[in-house]
């Protein structure tokens, strides 16, 4: 009889410390569940405190009450039904330490599933002739940017870049040749940049490329030897490539499309001057404070 109270207590002592605690109700709101959680746990350890009583008498504690025979059978229905409910709530729950073959491969099927969607997302933010950053990408860098420089006072650059003379590639040697010639120039901004910097082609002979934390005088470098670069390794069977770039610093103060539009006044101002050559944007004079 020790025995079987002493069972079934600790059945209703696990119950209350292992299985109710993981009462799930996913329709039901989480102070809804705290309260049937905090319920649950209460009664099964009004239960276990009531069968540790039965073992205290059992074992002499207080006035001996002789046992009968149909209270075996009643506790012992009582720890089995303790222990198969602790079994079944186990097998429900898995334990989450050996998982079942259902849930290993639910488990595999989600992963699938985000490795398509991750794919997806990389097909859907590049260029598929470059391989740069789509123009909505680059958008969304240049907006992350000028506001991390707005709120952390950092320094970044945008250059924007415009190939020169590609309209004459490709009506004098065709679109293959000026597709080639695209390639090459990105390939070289590639080789040129940090891992932290984003490229984006944003038009047809346009690129672009944000340098987070760089100054005006890092960008500048970065910029000078890019173009040299180009001139000094033209694609096999076209014209010499070169390309004009225009600079603008990102500290904060002005909003994405004004830094896109100083940016593109500085390319404007290189192509203006014959190409193979880069600009960077004037600060615009602040007006006087009377």
């Amino acid at each position: 009889m020790a025995f079987l109270a002493a069972s079934v207590a600790l059945g209703y002592f696990t119950i209350a410390m292992v299985v109710a605690p993981r009462i799930k109700m996913p329709s039901a709101s989480s102070g809804v569940v705290l309260v049937i959680r905090g319920a649950a746990i209460a009664f099964f350890i009004g239960c276990g405190m009531t069968h540790v009583h039965i073992l205290l008498h059992t074992l002499g504690a207080g006035t001996p009450q002789p046992v009968e025979a149909h209270e075996f059978v009643f506790h012992g229905l009582q720890a089995m039904g303790a222990w198969l409910f602790i079994a079944g709530a186990i097998l429900k729950l898995e334990l989450h330490v050996v998982p079942s073959r259902t849930r290993v491969q639910l488990q595999a099927a989600v992963e699938e599933q985000r490795t398509l969607a991750d794919q997806a997302q990389q097909l859907a933010s590049r260029d598929e002739l470059t391989g740069l950053a789509r123009r909505w990408l680059f958008d969304e860098e240049i907006d992350r940017q000028v506001a991390h420089a707005r709120r952390y006072s950092t320094l970044g650059a945008l250059v924007l870049i415009d190939v020169d003379g590609l309209k004459s590639v490709n009506d004098t040697l065709g679109h293959q040749a000026g597709d080639d010639v695209l390639r090459h120039v990105a390939d070289s901004i590639r080789s040129q940049i940090r891992a932290t910097d984003i490229a984006a082609r944003i038009g047809g002979d346009e690129f672009a490329v944000i340098l987070p934390e760089t100054g005006s005088e890092q960008a500048r470098e970065l910029v000078e030897r890019f173009v040299a670069s180009l001139r000094d390794t033209p694609v096999r069977g076209t014209p010499q490539t070169s390309v004009s770039a225009g600079i603008a610093p990102i500290d904060g103060t002005l909003s994405p499309a004004a830094v896109m539009k100083d940016a593109d006044t500085a390319l404007y101002q290189a192509k203006r001057g014959g190409g193979d050559a880069y600009e960077v944007s004037r600060p615009q004079p602040q007006p006087q404070l009377p």
